[in-house]
C-alpha cells in the first residue's frame, strides 16, 4: 500500500500537535480552568451577589444618632449639642460598641473621610458613662486620627467603674479625666455604684491610680476585687469619697500620678484650629494652627481657606498667643501660625505673638504673607496694653512682608475702658483705606498724624472721636 508523501506529512503534523499538548496539558488545562471559573464567577455576582453594605443613619427621639454595624452591633455616629449625655448601653435592645465610625481610606497620602462620623462635642458639660466601649481612631503613617472629644466637660461620671473596664488588659489602670481623645480640659471625674451584677473573675489590672480630679467616689465601686492595690494623690480621703469606698483593696496615698504631657492638651476646634490648653496650671490658650480644611460631620475635605478670623475665645477660655514654643529634654519645638492661602484676617482683641529669639526676624513664627485685606475690630482695643508713645497702624500680623494689603479699622458695641491707654500719637498710613464712626472715640489728649492730605472717601464722619488731626504727614514706615 502506497502512501503519498502528503499524507505523511499530515499524519506527521498530526502527531507533532498531540504530543505538544500532551506535554503542556496542565497548563492549558489551568488557564481553560480559570477562564471558566472567572466566567461563571461574574455570572454568579451578577445573579446571587448581595449589594454592598451600607451604614444607615438612625435618629433617637432624643436626638441621638446611629448605625448598626455589620456585626449587628451599634456605633453612636453623633450626640446632641445639649449640656447634659448619657452613653445608653443599649438602643432598642442592641449593644452599643463605639462612639464615632470611620471607613475612609489614604488617597494619595491624604486622609479621605468621606465616610467619618466625628462626635466632636464643645456643648455637653456634664457625660456619664455607664458600660465599656470603644472610641474610634484612626492610624495614618504620621499621626492618630481621633474621632471622638469632648472638649468642654465640667463633670464626667461613671456608673459602676470596674463594669466599665471589664476587658482592660492593663497591669495599671488609671480613672481617666476624657473620653476619646485626650485634651488638657480636666473636669471633676465621679465613681458611683448601681445595684447592677457583674463578674470580676476575668478583671487583670492589678494597681488602680486615682489622681485628683477624682472628687467623688461612693460606697462600694470598688467592691468584690482581690490582690488589687488603689494609688491616689490624694494624701488623706477626701470629703467626697464616703466611707467604704475602696472595698478591700489596699490604698497607697500620697503618690505622684502624672496625666497630663503638653502634647495632651494640644487640642483642635470643630473648625480645626489647633490650640494648646492646660485647664489644670490655666496655661493657654495658644493657636498654633489654623484651619486649611472645613470640618463636615460625614465629610471632611481639604480647601483653601482665604478668611480668617482670629477668635478671642476658645471654649470660653481667652487667646492669649499665636504661636509658641515648647522646650522638651532641651530641644526645642516651636509652632508656626498662618497661611499663604490667607486674603481677609480679622483682629478683633489683644494677643501675643510668639517671637523666634534665634532669627533674625523676632516674629517669624507668625506670618500671613498674601494678605489682600487686613481688618481691626476695635482698634484701640487691641491694642489697650501698649505702651509705646507712637502708635502706627500695621498692615501686617507677625513678620513684616512686602505685600501691604488694605486695613480696614471697624467698630463694634463692645465696650472697654481706655483710662490706662497709654499712646499719645497714633500713625494711619495711605494703606489704611476705611475706618468706620467711632474707632477713636473716648481718647483724650491723643493727636492722630495721617499721610492722607484730607480725609478719604472710606473714612466716615466722626472717624477721629476728639481727637486732633494732623493731615499730609510724611511718614517714614519701617
Amino acid at each position: 500500500m502506497k502512501i503519498s508523501l502528503r499524507k505523511i506529512l499530515l499524519i506527521s503534523l498530526i502527531t507533532f500537535i498531540f504530543i505538544i499538548f500532551c506535554l503542556n496539558a496542565e497548563k492549558i488545562y489551568s488557564n481553560i480552568s480559570d477562564r471558566v471559573f472567572k466566567t461563571m464567577s461574574a455570572i454568579l455576582d451578577i445573579f446571587i451577589k448581595p449589594e454592598p453594605y451600607k451604614m444607615e443613619i438612625i435618629t433617637t427621639d432624643d436626638g441621638l444618632e446611629y448605625c448598626i454595624s455589620r456585626d449587628s452591633t451599634i456605633f453612636i455616629t453623633n450626640i446632641q449639642d445639649v449640656p447634659n449625655v448619657i452613653i445608653p448601653e443599649y438602643i432598642d435592645g442592641i449593644k452599643v460598641v463605639k462612639l464615632g465610625c470611620y471607613e475612609g481610606s489614604l488617597i494619595d497620602k491624604k486622609l479621605d473621610r468621606q465616610d467619618a462620623y466625628l462626635i466632636y462635642n464643645n456643648t455637653t458639660e456634664h457625660l456619664t458613662i455607664q458600660h465599656e466601649f470603644t472610641s474610634e481612631i484612626y492610624k495614618d503613617f504620621i499621626q492618630t486620627h481621633y474621632y471622638v472629644n469632648f472638649t468642654n466637660l465640667e463633670t464626667l461620671t461613671y456608673i459602676d467603674y470596674l463594669y466599665c473596664n471589664l476587658s482592660s488588659a492593663e497591669e495599671e489602670l488609671i480613672v481617666p479625666h476624657y473620653i476619646g481623645k485626650k485634651n488638657g480640659n480636666v473636669p471633676n471625674v465621679i465613681l458611683k455604684k448601681s445595684d447592677r451584677e457583674y463578674s470580676l473573675e476575668e478583671f487583670q489590672p492589678k494597681v488602680i491610680l486615682i489622681p485628683e480630679y477624682v472628687t467623688e467616689i461612693e460606697k462600694g465601686v470598688f467592691d468584690g476585687l482581690t490582690d488589687v492595690v488603689i494609688k491616689t494623690s490624694y494624701e488623706s480621703i477626701p470629703d467626697g469619697w464616703e466611707e467604704g469606698w475602696n472595698g478591700e483593696c489596699e490604698v497607697i496615698w500620697g503618690e505622684e500620678i502624672e496625666y497630663l504631657s503638653f502634647y495632651d492638651c494640644v487640642n483642635t476646634t470643630e473648625d480645626g484650629t489647633e490650640y494648646y490648653y492646660n485647664s489644670i496650671t490655666g496655661e493657654g490658650v495658644y493657636i498654633f494652627a489654623f484651619p486649611l480644611r472645613t470640618h463636615i460631620k460625614g465629610d471632611i475635605r481639604v480647601v483653601d481657606l482665604e478668611d480668617i478670623i482670629i477668635p478671642e475665645y476658645i471654649n470660653g477660655k481667652k487667646v492669649v498667643e499665636l504661636g509658641n514654643r515648647y522646650a522638651v529634654n532641651g530641644y526645642g519645638t516651636h509652632y508656626e501660625v498662618g497661611t499663604s492661602n490667607c486674603k481677609n484676617l480679622t483682629v478683633q482683641h489683644e494677643f501675643y505673638i510668639t517671637p523666634n529669639l534665634c532669627g533674625k526676624n523676632e516674629a517669624d513664627y507668625v506670618s500671613f504673607p498674601c494678605l489682600e485685606n487686613l481688618i481691626f475690630i476695635d482698634y484701640l482695643y487691641c491694642n489697650l496694653s501698649s505702651t509705646k508713645e507712637e502708635l502706627i497702624v500695621p498692615h501686617y500680623i507677625g513678620i513684616k512682608t512686602e505685600n501691604i494689603p488694605n486695613v480696614t479699622l471697624k467698630k463694634s458695641d463692645r465696650e472697654y475702658n481706655l483710662e490706662e491707654f497709654k499712646p499719645k500719637v497714633i500713625i494711619i498710613p495711605e494703606y489704611v483705606t476705611v475706618i468706620e464712626k467711632g474707632v477713636f472715640d473716648g481718647l483724650e489728649d491723643v493727636v492722630i498724624k495721617t499721610s492722607y492730605e484730607a480725609i478719604p472717601e472710606g473714612w466716615e464722619e466722626g472717624w477721629n472721636g476728639n481727637c486732633e488731626v494732623i493731615w499730609g504727614v510724611d511718614l517714614e514706615l519701617e
